[in-house]
């Protein structure tokens, strides 16, 4: 019960969220703008999306190898798809699914495969941080201006905002070494040491890859596939046309983390923080919302669409497998 108030939440939450985006949006205006879009580009941006749930597909194998297990590239890419799909209605639970869905057509024990996603984690996380950083330098203006107008009325200026980020830090590790033996008895810093340590031995176990190439190669793809599908669709509305592939990467680590908030797919939070994001750049409110929405819209659908048939895919696979053994 505790769970589904949790997830319930989180819904509520995305939805207040997706209506402060779409608040004083008239929602003809949308419909007529959507006319307007060149939609190849649209296209094209589900097929980078696709290709990167594919070459982790292809990345998962690397790490599954190295641990001796043989598995299926086509069943690797269907429980990668699959997590995808869950993380949709259920936050954070397409590694759950990811890995049952492997095991059950693979035989390969869940916990071996839940290590491998700690070390994915790890990747992940490292290179988010590491975006995000580069993208601060190169757009620093741009990010002070995102964090202003997102946590702060618009008459405050980035100083103060600095001032108050760095007052609350202060605070926060003040707090912390006062309270330092008893934090470490809660739950909430015992999950997040946690989680933090396994961070650590991920990225120790990194040293143990084999075919360091294409695992890192299949990761910058990764990326580089997180890039290209938003930088993409600037060329589908005319008023981000002229953006640049900078911009682009402002976009896209802001709609990163917009991703992170614990909604369903990302909803209202994804539109918000990249309609935020836009109109910094200097777009107009109606060209930003059309933006976010479009975006996360072909996103989602070809989740939806890639899901299902990996569903379906695996459901087959396990058929043919038990018939085969029956025999």
């Amino acid at each position: 019960m505790a769970k589904w108030i949790k997830y319930i939440l989180f819904f509520g939450i995305g939805i207040l969220l997706l209506y402060l985006a779409f608040n004083n949006q008239n929602p003809k205006e949308l419909i007529e703008q959507l006319k307007t879009v060149d939609y190849l580009w649209v296209w094209l941006s589900m097929l980078f999306g696709f290709l990167a749930f594919i070459s982790r597909g292809l990345r998962w194998i690397i790490l599954l190898e190295n641990l001796g297990y043989q598995a299926k590239s086509l069943n690797s890419i269907y429980a990668v798809s699959i997590g995808y799909f869950t993380n949709l209605a259920i936050p954070r639970a397409g590694e759950v699914t990811r890995c049952t869905s492997l095991s059950q057509s693979e035989n390969i024990p869940v916990n071996k495969l839940f290590g491998t996603i700690i070390l994915e984690r790890t990747i992940d996380f490292i290179f988010l941080v590491s975006l995000i950083c580069f993208t601060f330098l190169v757009e620093f203006d741009a990010f002070s201006q995102f964090f202003t107008n997102l946590f702060a009325d618009g008459k405050n200026s980035t100083s103060n905002i600095g001032f108050i980020t760095i007052a609350i830090f202060s605070s926060l590790l003040l707090l912390f070494l006062l309270f330092k033996n008893k934090l470490k008895q809660t739950a909430i810093y015992q999950k997040i040491a946690s989680f933090l340590q396994g961070v650590a031995d991920g990225f120790k176990s990194i040293k143990g890859i084999q075919n360091k190439w294409a695992f890192w190669g299949h990761t910058l793809f990764i990326w580089l596939m997180y890039y290209l599908m938003t930088y993409i669709c600037f060329f589908a509305i005319e008023s981000t046309q002229l953006l640049s592939p900078i911009d682009g990467l402002f976009i896209m680590v802001v709609g990163g983390l917009g991703m992170v908030a614990p909604v369903q797919g990302g909803i209202g939070a994804y539109h918000l923080v990249v309609k935020i994001g836009l109109m910094i750049l200097g777009i107009s409110a109606d060209a930003a919302l059309l933006f976010a929405t479009l975006v996360h819209t072909c996103q989602t659908l070809m989740t939806l669409f890639v899901g299902s048939i990996s569903l379906l895919m695996l459901f087959l696979s396990k058929r043919k497998v038990k018939s085969e053994s029956a025999q």
